[in-house]
């Protein structure tokens, strides 16, 4: 449940506050000479940049404060268990000028790995650390976009997404999801829509810095997202698209579209009386989400190309 009803409650808090302003970078001088600043990359090459992966390993709120550090702690259970894989793949940078890269363009979208299940893995030991306890990550088939970036701030290694793009939030392999929403598309997924994407790098690139994203979820949507109310794989469930999903009526709908024991996210962000405040590309009204990010670069030997429903084809 803590995935879910992390991410319900990260969205009705979000929607609750004023939107805030994405915060500005801070100007850093880069010296040609030799060295680097933070957030510079001048030791980043484009050429070895094509082909990362980089993992998203922190995923939170910056507001409302008295909230935050709960609904972190959810996050950041769920990122350490591979629950929650966000994939960032380089498929091409193009070398710049006083500036590491004049272009990156990107596949941004969920993941799985090996071992499929369990759903959450055992603790390790002392001598195990938890990304060892995954053998490969893959892209979820038919779930990543195309993401393309420009620099921002001019000479600075920090990046900017030169236009709207979307992000589908799938937790799970695809055939065993732990987000029920069969009439969502694709299917069993939170699409988020009309996203803005900052992000820096490190000084070797091999960590991604102070990401920042802001996006809309469709109200309609919302209403259909159906969550667990019990830990993951739990609850049961028979996935049957065609539900009406009344708004006086969301978690009945979710009893059929998925079964007795999922309830309705777009019944709690309706039930605590929060107005819509974005509009998805189409003219829909939607909730805003906005998060903060870092990313780790994978090895090589823990990314299958190969995308997959299970990461099983290789």
């Amino acid at each position: 449940m803590r995935t879910f009803l992390g991410f319900a409650l990260l969205m009705t808090l979000s929607v609750a506050c004023v939107k805030v302003e994405e915060p500005p970078f801070p100007e850093v001088v880069i010296n040609i000479e030799g060295g680097s600043g933070n957030g510079t990359c001048l030791k980043c090459d484009a050429a070895a940049m094509k082909g990362r992966v980089y993992r998203v390993t922190r995923l939170e709120i910056d507001e409302p404060d008295v909230f935050a550090s709960i609904l972190n702690v959810m996050w950041q259970g769920d990122v350490k268990n591979n629950i929650l894989n966000v994939l960032i793949v380089v498929d091409d940078a193009v070398a710049g000028t006083g500036t590491a890269f004049e272009k990156l363009s990107l596949k941004l979208g969920p993941g799985w790995r090996v071992p499929k299940m369990p759903y959450v893995l055992p603790p390790p030991n002392d001598e195990t650390p938890m990304s060892d306890m995954v053998t490969d990550y893959c892209q979820l088939a038919g779930m990543s976009l195309d993401v393309q970036l420009d620099p921002y701030h001019g000479t600075q290694c920090q990046f900017k997404s030169t236009a709207p793009t979307s992000l589908y939030f799938h937790s799970g392999p695809k055939d065993a999801p732990l987000i029920c929403a069969p009439d969502n598309f694709p299917s069993n997924n939170i699409p988020i829509s009309n996203m803005s994407i900052r992000m820096s790098f490190n000084d070797d690139c091999s960590e991604v810095k102070d990401g920042f994203l802001l996006g809309c979820i469709k109200v309609q949507d919302a209403d259909r997202i159906c969550m667990c109310t019990g830990d993951p794989g739990a609850c049961e469930w028979d996935k049957k698209p065609g539900a009406t999903y009344q708004p006086d009526a969301l978690d009945e709908s979710c009893h059929t579209a998925c079964g007795d024991m999922w309830m309705s996210f777009g019944g709690i962000v309706r039930a605590l009386g929060l107005a819509p405040g974005c509009l998805t590309p189409e003219g829909d009204q939607g909730y805003f989400v906005q998060a903060f990010f870092d990313a780790t670069m994978l090895p090589e030997d823990k990314f299958n190309q190969v995308s997959s429903d299970d990461c099983s084809q290789h």
